[in-house]
């Protein structure tokens, strides 16, 4: 049963809605004052400000949740432990817990994890803390800069480390894809759009935006979902496309 304090639980999938529930209520119960908001963030709160929802798949996505309390020290840890198992069961990642502190003094430090939940997330119990954050515009583009640039780098280590082995390259270039995500969604937002929900559009859009070639990008999505299998001799060249591609992007980063 849920809380009656308990909100927007009924703007979830409706598959979780009751472990959500749960999971809130006992969070009250442990934290009680110490509490001031739980929200859900990601793709089991859709998108708040613009794009489809329906990106969450049931059994198969985490759910993500941010705890913020007023006081967090290892005691407030440890009592949510037995929470924090049962909430496996149900997909629900560990949470992440934070006071406001911590949060606006680390603005600059995680500019885009923030910006990821301030554009998509649902408060289910306490204030909205993150609806009005201000993140400096100027510290999600220098780390997504870093992001891209960092990941050329890195990519290029990788094949020497593990070539030829082809399947060890293709989990290297879905890994990438799946840590660049965030930083493409708020590539778009920095140019005044809105991401599209749908992730293989969302990577069109990003093409169209910054002058790229969709097909290095979207070609190893398609492969991490099984719709299109890069063949075991054409992976080589897909890394090679797909570093060319973050190249050209990170160019057009100075003008953002």
């Amino acid at each position: 049963m849920s809380h009656p304090s308990l909100k927007n639980i009924n703007e979830l999938p409706p598959s979780i809605q009751t472990a959500i529930s749960g999971f809130a209520n006992k969070l009250l119960e442990n934290l009680d004052d110490n509490l001031i908001s739980v929200l859900v963030y990601g793709s089991a709160a859709g998108h708040v400000t613009g794009g489809a929802a329906g990106q969450y798949d049931h059994g198969v996505s985490n759910i993500n949740i941010a705890v913020i309390v007023r006081n967090l020290d290892f005691a407030v840890l440890k009592q949510n432990l037995d929470l924090i198992k049962w909430g496996r069961k149900y997909k629900i990642a560990t949470p992440l817990f934070l006071t406001k502190g911590h949060i606006l003094n680390s603005l600059d430090v995680f500019p885009i994890e923030f910006s990821e939940i301030k554009e998509q997330h649902k408060v289910i119990w306490g204030e909205d803390f993150f609806k009005d954050l201000e993140i400096p515009r100027k510290d999600i583009r220098l780390l997504c800069e870093q992001q891209i640039k960092g990941k050329v780098i890195r990519l290029g280590q990788s094949y020497l480390d593990v070539a030829p082995h082809v399947s060890v390259i293709k989990n290297i270039l879905i890994s990438a894809l799946n840590d660049l995500m965030p930083v493409f969604r708020q590539l778009i937002i920095l140019k005044g759009q809105k991401p599209d929900g749908q992730k293989e559009e969302m990577l069109a859009q990003l093409a169209q935006l910054f002058s790229l070639d969709a097909g290095p990008l979207t070609a190893v999505y398609l492969d991490k979902k099984k719709k299109k299998v890069i063949p075991p001799g054409q992976v080589e060249a897909h890394l090679q496309n797909f570093i060319s591609q973050l190249e050209n992007l990170s160019r057009h980063l100075d003008s953002l």
